[in-house]
């Protein structure tokens, strides 16, 4: 089924009326068929996330959506849509019969050229002479049987079924041969003409021999031409599919990275790498900031983060503060935020070493109120939670990082 708009079915017949006409004998192989208008695909066009469509069914959908009916992928008209003339010269050897096929037109036609046919096909319902004869469904494999309206023709295919079903198989198998030796001959031909070289003992003979020969280059070029730009569709498909999986995988990736700041429980472990430069460029521009990743006190809780910078009255000091973040499902949840918060300094090596601070909310005050911005200007915490030389004289500072740990606690 495809996806998008819920007035597809009523647009999808507003595009088929206009643009293409079912075929009523036989119906199109799925890679010839328009998701749109669900008849054989007209001046075949392919869109860059890999699907086929008439041109004007894709062009009039796009005008009023923005996006592949098929997958919902977002298109642009001028850009994402592409002549697909692979598909468009398979469709045109293609053969199908005529659908006056019962009333006796035997002729094969390619499906685009249906319609101009049925203009002046003379077995059509409005050209039909009175006393002319309806002729069986199956007329095309050997049934020659007459009826004089489509009742008796009705009755007629009902009661032999079997009959017709052993036309079928005889047909089929008859196909299958005939098929089957012709590629081999004409595969052997080819070969055989490509490769023997022109008789030496006859002027006349290696003239022959130099013309065939040159037709069969021709024939293999044109041969090899075709299988060139057959690869080329392919390898373009694939590489749509390619690029389409990987946004996914990334888009994967992305969520699952996620998880464990909503699945945390509050109690988030921020490393900040790179700790002696970031230092030194806060040094220089005290209005540089860092924060952590947004991380949640529950799967549907409150979403806070932390920030880290000198401390504005001494820069000697780091300031440590929590900023309440918009989530969501805000609405859902109490406001103020209200609860516990401790902050830990974590020593890489000995835990007995660890500067820990625990504050309790203080609900009057604005950086514990619902933010109305993605992150709540004001925070609260420590201005002066440590002296940087301590960090490093004590062995806070591992690889170049600092591990700072926040535990949140709604009451």
């Amino acid at each position: 089924m495809m996806a998008g708009n819920t007035n597809l079915n009523e647009y999808d017949t507003n595009v088929a009326q206009e643009s293409c006409i079912s075929d009523p004998v036989q119906a199109p192989e799925a890679r010839f068929e328009c998701p749109i208008c669900l008849a054989w695909l007209r001046d075949p066009i392919q869109t860059s996330c890999g699907h086929r469509f008439c041109r004007k069914c894709i062009q009039n959908w796009l005008e009023r959506e923005k996006a592949c009916p098929v997958d919902n992928k977002p298109l642009d008209k001028d850009r994402d849509i592409f002549p697909d003339n692979f598909t468009r010269r398979e469709i045109s050897q293609q053969r199908i019969k005529c659908p006056n096929l019962v009333r006796g037109c035997l002729q094969d036609l390619s499906p685009l050229d249906v319609e101009t046919h049925l203009l002046t096909c003379k077995f059509g319902v409005a050209k039909l002479p009175d006393n002319e004869k309806l002729r069986c469904t199956f007329v095309v494999i050997g049934c020659d049987a007459k009826f004089e309206d489509e009742p008796e023709q009705q009755r007629h295919l009902e009661q032999n079924l079997q009959k017709h079903m052993m036309l079928l198989l005889q047909a089929h198998s008859k196909f299958l041969i005939n098929n089957s030796a012709t590629t081999s001959t004409a595969a052997i031909a080819q070969q055989a003409n490509f490769w023997d070289p022109p008789p030496k003992n006859e002027q006349s003979s290696a003239v022959q021999g130099n013309l065939d020969s040159n037709e069969s280059i021709q024939a293999l070029l044109r041969t090899l031409f075709e299988k060139i730009v057959m690869l080329e569709q392919k390898n373009r498909e694939q590489e749509i599919i390619i690029a389409n999986m990987s946004e996914q995988i990334a888009a994967s990736n992305l969520a699952i990275s996620k998880l464990p700041l909503r699945y945390c429980n509050g109690c988030y472990l921020w490393y900040i790498t790179d700790f002696k430069n970031k230092v030194n460029q806060m040094r220089v521009n005290h209005h540089i900031m860092h924060y952590s990743p947004g991380f949640y006190t529950s799967p549907h809780g409150y979403k806070l983060c932390i920030r880290f910078n000198l401390s504005p009255k001494d820069p000697s000091y780091i300031a440590i503060l929590i900023h309440m973040m918009k989530s969501d499902h805000d609405n859902s949840l109490d406001w103020p935020f209200s609860g516990r918060i401790s902050v830990t300094l974590v020593h890489p090596i000995e835990s007995f070493y660890n500067i820990k601070e625990t504050m309790m909310t203080r609900p009057e005050l604005e950086a514990f109120k619902r933010p109305l911005q993605d992150l709540n200007p004001r925070g609260f915490g420590y201005t002066e939670f440590a002296l940087i030389e301590d960090l490093f004289t004590q062995g806070f500072i591992d690889n170049n990082q600092l591990a700072i740990r926040v535990h949140a606690q709604p009451v």
